[in-house]
């Protein structure tokens, strides 16, 4: 693209201006949708300037990448070997997206994805879009507006991403989402050597899972991770390793992952000394994993269909029963008809109980606990039926569930 030439009159000094940035890229349309739905995360919902509507796309050395921002987090994703010319281009994130997917309606997704996609800038600077033998403009906006990020910050924790995909998931059932409470809202992430601990609560449960993890050779580190960005980025971890980052200052953590970059602001508040909500065990019960979660399951239902999804003020309760004599029962809390409701009984390992012990949980609550462990036996650990129960796992012992009972007073 030729620069514009300026002459004045009176001057006959020629200046020179720069053109703008040409960017133009080219690769199939499955890749580009997919990089496009991965950065949404980090799209303004509701924009206080148009520019955080956008996509940032800056192609440098052969390579594309696509980064968000709703100034609290930023998401950027890295796609190789895909520019044919260097540029910078802001454009429409909703737009685009919507461009991809009304071009190629009626035709077999699997033949959609492998179509050949080209995005440049026009000599005015707008932004275009080859798709299917259409030729789009997509919206634009100033590249200068988007804001200045910060660098990745250092590494100070890397981890198997199977392993730590599954454990964040377990720790995010625990999580809270109230937001006047900022502390139940993250995951509480802390480094020691060789070990990143995830615990997540939301005043009712807590989920802690120990990660095997290369650490930085500094001293420890912790901060609190949204959970809500955490949820939304792990999907789209495929790589094998994830590394999670922390500036000096706290400002920001990062989560990188392959191609993908997370950059956030983290929880400005910090879960106190969990360690200490553990119950000092008086009674164990180890049985079939699998039979009681379907117990659960089977005594939830029943609750739906007796409509005693709530209780008034309180949750929709299970009783779980222990029998010293070696079994375990899980039956729906129907109020005024309790003295009709019978469960079977299941075969269990009891250690610690001279009586029988009958202990109320939040049904959804219970149902949630059980389904994040493995394996095939489980272990219910308790001091009182008061007290917060430990719900542990044979094949996963590095992941623990405390869930808080409900008070025989609120049934």
């Amino acid at each position: 693209m030729e620069a514009f030439a300026m002459t004045s009159a009176t001057n006959t000094s020629t200046t020179t201006v720069a053109p703008a940035p040409s960017l133009e890229c080219r690769t199939d349309r499955a890749t580009l949708v997919h990089a496009l739905t991965t950065v949404g995360i980090g799209v303004a919902r509701r924009p206080i300037v148009p520019a955080l509507g956008g996509v940032l796309l800056d192609g440098r050395d052969g390579h594309l990448t696509l980064t968000t921002t709703d100034y609290e987090t930023a998401v950027s994703v890295r796609v190789p070997d895909v520019v044919r010319t260097p540029g910078r281009l802001l454009i429409d994130h909703a737009e685009a997206t919507k461009l991809l997917a009304a071009l190629v309606k009626g035709t077999r997704k699997r033949d959609a994805d492998t179509i050949p996609v080209t995005l440049w800038t026009t000599v005015d600077g707008s932004a275009v879009l080859e798709l299917a033998g259409y030729t789009m403009p997509v919206t634009t906006y100033p590249a200068e507006e988007f804001p200045t990020l910060p660098e990745t910050p250092p590494t100070v924790a890397e981890v198997n991403r199977d392993r730590f995909a599954t454990d964040a998931a377990r720790v995010l059932v625990a999580v809270g989402t109230d937001d006047t409470t900022p502390m139940i809202t993250g995951v509480h992430m802390q480094t020691a050597p060789g070990a990143l601990t995830l615990a997540g609560t939301d005043r009712y449960r807590l989920a802690v899972a120990e990660v095997p993890a290369t650490t930085a050779a500094t001293e420890g580190h912790s901060v609190s991770f949204p959970g809500r960005v955490l949820s939304a980025v792990l999907k789209h971890c495929t790589a094998d390793r994830v590394r999670l980052g922390l500036d000096t200052a706290g400002d920001w953590v990062s989560l990188s992952c392959g191609a993908l970059t997370v950059l956030t602001r983290p929880v400005d508040a910090q879960l106190p000394d969990y360690e200490r909500l553990f119950p000092e065990v008086a009674l164990t019960a180890r049985a079939d994993r699998a039979t009681l979660t379907q117990a659960t399951t089977r005594a939830t239902a029943v609750l739906e269909a007796k409509k005693h999804t709530r209780d008034g003020r309180t949750a929709a309760q299970v009783a779980v029963t222990v029998d010293p004599t070696g079994s375990v029962s899980i039956a729906p809390v129907l109020g005024e008809h309790a003295d009709a409701v019978t469960a079977p009984d299941h075969p269990a390992e009891v250690d610690g109980a001279t009586d029988t012990v009958r202990v109320l949980f939040a049904a959804s609550y219970l149902r949630d606990a059980l389904n994040t462990l493995d394996g095939d036996t489980l272990t219910m650990q308790l001091a009182t039926v008061t007290r917060p129960v430990l719900f542990t796992a044979t094949d996963a012992p590095w992941y623990r569930h405390l869930l808080m009972p409900v008070r025989p007073s609120e049934s």
